[in-house]
């Protein structure tokens, strides 16, 4: 894999080749929709006609007002691309797809690389590389990009760059709200992103049934040894009529706990499987805890797939956590 210190790289693929892909991981939350339809775009206004955004989960409610979500597509089309762009992913494995027909492929994305990926076929066939696990989200790499391609940035692009880093930055409420990301929110501002109105619908916008499975899953709440949790389960999931979409945020209830150090979301997904979702209050690394279990994400937000029944599952990641705040 060629890893790039600049877009110089990005630029060249950009400006020698006609058709692109565009897409990011399973279960888009709004950085990497986002991101990857701000990138669509401003493709699109350098003239390239042939642009495509692929997701293998379709556009969550609450993101559908942002601009151009229409043109997300969830089936690849029978064509081979000059280029693949993965956007706010690294792992072909995290987009739901097998592969893709791309002449060359092109990462960015601010996640920590999964264990020896570098060494993959996969990897040493990656065209170039843009990985910055300090940047608050791939909507202020892909912000970066379009400057570096000397892009005006307009409102529709500003909308969905400034949805990317609200989202990731929890509302510029997390320790990866950095002066670079306010400073380029305020540039997005200048463009025409309204926060109100992204605020607004991001947040406020919470549809029925969620609010309902909310209030089931909450009742499950528990605190002990510094972790705070709440489980939803397939019960839950079929008296509310509510989808795993409608639990996306849920973790970051338990997370409000005081006095906790990590908060954990455990979401059925299966018989016997669970999803869970982990948030740090900025000591503990839960990206290392996910990693263990062959998930991944940031040091203050990660996840991962567990087999077992809840207790089984719960006490394997229960003795992690508490192992982990010991060490810290």
């Amino acid at each position: 894999m060629t890893k790039t210190k600049s877009f110089s790289k990005f630029i060249s693929l950009i400006k020698q080749n006609r058709s692109f892909l565009i897409t990011g991981h399973i279960n888009p939350e709004g950085d990497s929709l986002g991101s990857s339809l701000a990138l669509a775009l401003g493709l699109k206004k350098m003239g390239k006609k042939d642009v495509c955004v692929l997701s293998k989960d379709p556009v969550p409610e609450i993101l559908k007002f942002l601009p151009s979500s229409k043109i997300v597509r969830q089936k690849p089309p029978g064509k081979e691309f000059d280029v693949v762009f993965m956007v706010d992913c690294n792992d072909v494995e995290r987009t739901g797809y097998e592969g893709f027909r791309a002449k060359k492929t092109a990462i960015i994305d601010h996640h920590v690389l999964p264990a020896n990926a570098e060494k993959s076929e996969f990897y040493k066939s990656v065209s170039a590389s843009y990985i910055d696990i300090g940047a608050a989200a791939a909507g202020v790499l892909i912000y970066k990009l379009l400057t570096a391609l000397k892009i005006s940035i307009d409102k529709n692009m500003a909308t969905n760059l400034y949805t990317a880093i609200l989202v990731d930055t929890g509302g510029f409420r997390y320790s990866n709200a950095s002066a670079e990301s306010l400073k380029i929110a305020s540039h997005l501002v200048a463009a025409g992103a309204r926060p109100w109105d992204i605020s607004k619908e991001v947040y406020e916008s919470m549809p029925f049934r969620s609010m309902k499975l909310l209030g089931l899953s909450l009742s499950t709440l528990e605190r002990k040894d510094g972790i705070a949790w709440i489980t939803t389960t397939n019960g839950m999931f079929k008296k509310t009529g509510a989808t795993a979409e409608d639990s996306e945020d849920f973790v970051d209830f338990p997370r409000k706990v005081k006095d906790i150090e990590v908060a954990v979301f455990f979401r059925q997904n299966g018989a016997k499987s669970y999803k869970l979702s982990f948030r740090s209050k900025g000591k503990v690394n839960v990206q290392k805890i996910a990693k263990s279990f062959g998930g991944g994400g940031h040091f203050a937000a990660a996840g991962c797939k567990i087999n077992g029944s809840l207790k089984e599952v719960q006490n394997k990641v229960f003795r992690a956590v508490k192992k982990a705040i010991k060490e810290t």
